[in-house]
């Protein structure tokens, strides 16, 4: 009983992990694609 307890409890913070994981992967991309913008004087066409 315990032990499906911890099993589950460590579950989620191995999902939690991944999703911060995956959340800052994003803000480094968007920050890298903001500096290279920034940097090269890029136009965007909007």
């Amino acid at each position: 009983m315990g032990s499906t307890r911890l099993h589950r409890g460590v579950a989620a913070v191995r999902s939690r992990w991944r999703d911060l994981e995956r959340d800052w992967q994003s803000v480094a991309v968007g920050a890298t694609t903001v500096a290279a913008i920034a940097v090269f004087e890029l136009q965007i066409p909007w």
